[in-house]
């Protein structure tokens, strides 16, 4: 029996655990999660509530990337990284928590603000850990050692110490947090991040993040170890869906012999409808591996953006999202007041899940809200191909023609088995992995060019706007991830790239991850513009770790001129301290 099939039998939606034990003090799913607003006030005055940060700047008629307005606003956040026991479908486990909650708490801001959290690592029982946390999305321009990427911009954070990352909100939209340090993120450290700034179509409501997580019941090491051993078969399972980091799972699937303690239905993500309004939904897949196809059952989706790019508004009722992209959609409330509704999401055929289906209940006004929804999904096969919705319908709102590329660089993608039998990804024919110890950045800025052969950097210098050709003869599909850019997404289609017309060159879509399906090519264009060390990689979490992964090193002289913060220095003292009497297991890519 599906999981679909068990929750629509039951007569009541009550969860069978408390929010504390499925999410820790997390909120996300439940309804006292946050309510957004249309901006953060500047301060506790009146007059700051009703003043429009951006002032007169609208979607469509300023430039995203140079006109962000100078709010001198700075929020802060506190983070308290640490492990701790939830069962966020059910079935108990240790996940990484970040101030006690999974997932994460929000990070919000005015488009123009500035962002500080500080970062403490209390990962210190069992077997502690590093960390590093990356803000997905964010350009970092002009100070790419906040990027969080440890053995590219910084050292992890030690055990028992922290580590403060401050940068612009340069762009706004809908994105998120994660850990960048092996695949620790997949064991729970990660949240939502919300840059509110003008809309370019109306809404009454804004639901907030909505996140789309595969989850393993294992612990993320134990998956890095299968995946990193020697006759490793190439792919991995994962045993739920989770939405907003909730699920529930049929206890009788646990493997024979395990005793950790599951409890059936323990609970969905449920959110609230308010008749004959619209309502904005900021979707996020914060997962590890799987294509999410996300649909609410009779009601229609506008897409208003993907990743942190505004687009003409389209209608859809399936959104399909890579690990790392977000969309925000609108949907206008258009059932009778007692209705209820399913929200799904199907990892989709081309990914691999033993249960792929996840549900949420959207309650209208007067429903019942522990009714089961009786609502349908839509008519919508899933075509197995795990690709984006087509570049034609795709296309920025604010537009921005394609430079002419200064340097093409063809980075094919491959799988093969080393002398010991492991199982490894290739990138441009290199198999990735960097040194906690010494990160690109830093050996950059100390005139050091003489990169490892397994960093897989490259340098172009002063080029200004690189193409990129992917092609992709393997089986899977890979969500291409590049950090400190919006990337012109060019072509992605099925077969290797022989020079098809690109699409739309005059305004080509923008975004900083984009799919490129199984046995299919890829082909986007970065302006290097920013200087810095930028990873380019594959964001299912098992392939990174197996080294599909790239650094992209842009205007180095620059880069040397950079007055590095002595923070960062600070924080690789800590951790050269840290390793030195500790052993590091670090059995993949660090990625």
């Amino acid at each position: 029996m599906d999981m679909w099939t068990r929750l629509t039998r039951l007569t009541c939606l009550a969860a069978a655990l408390s929010p504390s034990a499925q999410n820790g003090e997390s909120s996300w799913g439940t309804f006292g999660a946050p309510k957004l607003p249309k901006w953060m006030p500047t301060s506790d005055s009146y007059r700051s509530s009703i003043t429009i940060p951006w002032g007169g700047l609208q979607s469509g008629n300023c430039n995203p990337y140079t006109q962000a307005p100078q709010t001198e606003v700075t929020r802060k956040y506190d983070f308290n990284i640490s492990r701790g026991v939830v069962a966020p479908d059910g079935y108990e486990k240790s996940v990484i928590l970040v101030n006690g909650q999974f997932p994460g708490p929000l990070i919000e801001a005015n488009w123009g603000d500035y962002i500080e959290v500080n970062v403490h690592n209390n990962i210190l029982d069992e077997s502690p850990e590093g960390t590093a946390i990356h803000w997905h999305g964010f350009l970092q321009t002009g100070n790419p050692w906040e990027d969080g990427v440890p053995g590219v911009s910084q050292c992890p954070i030690a055990p028992g110490s922290s580590f403060t990352y401050k940068f612009r909100a340069e762009l706004y939209g809908s994105s998120w947090y994660h850990s960048h340090y092996s695949a620790q993120y997949s064991g729970g450290l990660f949240g939502p991040i919300v840059v509110y700034g003008p809309s370019n179509a109306p809404y009454d409501i804004d639901i907030g993040p909505v996140m789309f997580s595969d989850w393993w019941h294992e612990p993320y090491y134990t998956t890095v170890e299968t995946v990193m051993a020697p006759g490793f078969g190439g792919r991995t399972y994962s045993d739920n869906n989770l939405i907003n980091g909730r699920m529930s799972y049929d206890c009788s699937k646990v493997h024979t012999g395990d005793k950790t303690k599951c409890t059936e239905n323990a609970g969905v993500s449920k959110f609230k409808f308010q008749t004959g309004k619209t309502h904005r939904l900021r979707l996020i897949n914060s997962g590890s591996e799987g294509v999410q196809r996300i649909s609410i059952d009779n009601h229609m989706m506008t897409v208003i953006a993907y990743d942190f790019v505004e687009i003409k508004p389209y209608d859809t009722s399936v959104v399909t999202l890579g690990i790392g992209q977000r969309a925000d959609v609108i949907v206008k409330a258009n059932g009778k007041p007692d209705a209820a509704y399913w929200l799904r999401a199907n990892i989709t055929s081309c990914s691999t899940a033993n249960q792929p289906l996840a549900l949420a209940a959207i309650y209208y006004d007067r429903a019942d809200t522990n009714s089961v929804p009786k609502s349908t999904p839509w008519d919508v096969p899933d075509p197995g191909t795990c690709a984006n919705d087509d570049l034609a319908l795709t296309e920025p709102l604010y537009p921005i023609e394609l430079p002419e590329a200064t340097w093409t660089q063809n980075m094919d993608i491959s799988m093969f088995r080393n002398d010991s039998g492991s199982f490894l990804w290739g990138f441009g024919g290199v198999t990735a992995r960097v040194d906690y110890n010494d990160p690109t950045l830093l050996q950059v800025k100390n005139n050091d060019f003489q990169f490892a052969p397994d960093t897989n950097a490259m340098n172009f210098g002063r080029n200004s706007s690189i193409r990129i050709i992917v092609n992709n003869p393997t089986p899977s599909p890979h969500p291409m991830h590049a950090h400190g850019v919006n990337m012109y997404v060019l072509s992605a289609g099925p077969g290797n790239y022989t020079n098809q017309e690109l699409i739309r060159p005059a305004n080509p879509m923008r975004r900083d991850v984009q799919n490129v399906e199984p046995f299919g090519h890829l082909v986007v264009q970065i302006d290097a513009n920013n200087p810095g060390i930028w990873p380019f990689h594959c964001h299912i979490a098992w392939h990174a770790s197996a080294g599909f992964f790239s650094q992209m090193v842009f205007m180095p002289e620059k880069v040397r001129a950079f007055e590095i913060p002595k923070a960062v220095a600070q924080n690789c003292a800590a951790w050269n301290a840290f390793t030195r009497g500790t052993k590091i297991d670090q059995i993949d890519s660090g990625l």
